[in-house]
């Protein structure tokens, strides 16, 4: 279920968009009375051979969509949260598209668990945090934090002691030009690196948008830590060289070839190798080659899971099946659900 908010409150002389009882189709139209009975009487811009005008319920009327060019940074809005994930929420403040509330952008606190902050169907008053060239835009739940604003440096203390041979989850939570920022979970704490441009992969990157998304979860490893200015380098290369000492190799991501003919209908035995806010690498086996892949939060269970933590332990045995195969990610994803 879904909460849905009816506004009741148009004033006569509002452009509204709204449904014509004619033929059940949305035109633009402007409301020329408010009736005794709780609908808006709407006076249609092109009746084109129809009725003039129009009681309208409220359900039945919106508020033409604002364009992307009258959208300023800093400008306030109401807003409803449309869909919650892991790195952030997507909020309807009436736009022609939703906005992106990361979730560093929720609150002046550190925000461990997203959910336990905000929920679909909820409402809220953000503001514009930023747009950008292809007409998506940034919000923001803290006014004044606009995308050019500057936060206090995260705790990076947890992160400054890591091998840079070991890989580690991440989330993809914005790109710019020169490389992306990566939200990285290790032992349940989280902060944010940059993966530069040269560290996405071996060989020329053109442009970062062709090669990650925001939202899309990746696997990094931690370069170097500076706890003086609060900063962290990625990597998402496998070579050697991975800066800040421990000499030796990369571990190559796993063999996944064995894996990517595996019915999805088959259960695996596998073993949770490591939790992370948005879900749980398990190890499985098959033919006797062994991989890690991911395991959703949103595929641990049918319904909804709060805390991976409430619901995986390290070490834990479970079954699985193979959802996907991404060869050239190196990436595979599980789920725990029946496929019903």
């Amino acid at each position: 279920m879904q909460k849905v908010v009816i506004y009741k409150d148009y004033k006569v002389g509002e452009a509204v968009q709204a449904v014509c009882p004619d033929d059940d189709n949305m035109y633009d139209g402007v409301v020329s009375k408010i009736n005794k009975d709780g609908t808006f009487q709407v006076k249609w811009d092109d009746p084109d051979g129809g009725s003039e005008d129009n009681p309208v319920a409220p359900k039945d009327i919106k508020y033409p969509p604002i364009p992307f060019d009258k959208l300023e940074v800093g400008q306030k809005y109401a807003g409803t949260i449309r869909s919650v994930l892991d790195f952030g929420a997507f909020v309807d403040i009436g736009a022609e598209g939703d906005g992106l509330l990361h979730i560093s952008r929720i609150s002046k606190e550190r925000v461990e668990n997203i959910h336990d902050a905000v929920e679909e169907g909820q409402e809220i008053e953000c503001w514009i945090s930023g747009k950008r060239d292809d007409g998506k835009f940034g919000v923001t739940m803290v006014e004044g934090l606009t995308e050019g604003a500057r936060r206090g440096p995260a705790d990076l203390t947890p992160f400054r002691d890591l091998s840079p041979d070991d890989w580690h989850p991440g989330v993809v939570a914005r790109i710019a030009p020169f490389g992306a920022f990566v939200t990285v979970t290790v032992n349940g704490a989280s902060a944010d690196g940059l993966v530069h441009v040269s560290q996405i992969k071996d060989g020329f990157v053109d442009n970062v948008a062709d090669e990650i998304s925001e939202g899309q979860e990746v696997q990094v490893r931690v370069q170097s830590v500076d706890m003086d200015t609060g900063k962290m380098s990625l990597s998402m290369k496998s070579g050697f060289g991975g800066g800040g000492g421990g000499g030796g190799g990369m571990r190559a991501p796993s063999d996944l070839g064995p894996f990517q003919d595996v019915d999805s209908s088959t259960w695996l035995t596998g073993k949770v190798a490591r939790i992370a806010s948005f879900g749980a690498f398990v190890t499985v086996e098959s033919g006797g080659a062994t991989a890690d892949g991911l395991v959703h939060i949103t595929q641990i269970k049918d319904g909804f899971v709060e805390s991976v933590q409430d619901e995986l332990s390290e070490g834990q045995e479970i079954q699985v099946r193979v959802q996907s195969v991404d060869m050239g990610a190196g990436k595979m994803s599980l789920t725990m659900k029946s496929e019903e």
